[in-house]
């Protein structure tokens, strides 16, 4: 799901719960899944259709924050 789509849908309460996982792709990146309250789940995608992911916990944290997230389970 683009960022822009999830910032909308986050203001709508359309989410039950995000996840930040390892990259199954990238193992030293982690990427952010997205939970909806109907049982389908995304990852966070970037505005050109691209995973968001960084190999920094904060940065992505800090991109669900400015998304309007204020909790998210952390796996390692």
């Amino acid at each position: 799901m683009k960022l822009s789509e999830a910032k909308l849908k986050c203001a709508a309460n359309y989410f039950e719960f995000v996840e930040i996982r390892r990259n199954p792709a990238a193992i030293e990146e982690f990427i952010a899944w997205l939970y909806a309250r109907d049982g389908k789940s995304f990852m966070l995608c970037s505005d050109n259709d691209s995973v968001l992911s960084a190999r920094d916990i904060a940065l992505l944290v800090s991109t669900l924050k400015g998304a309007g997230f204020r909790e998210a389970k952390i796996y390692f």
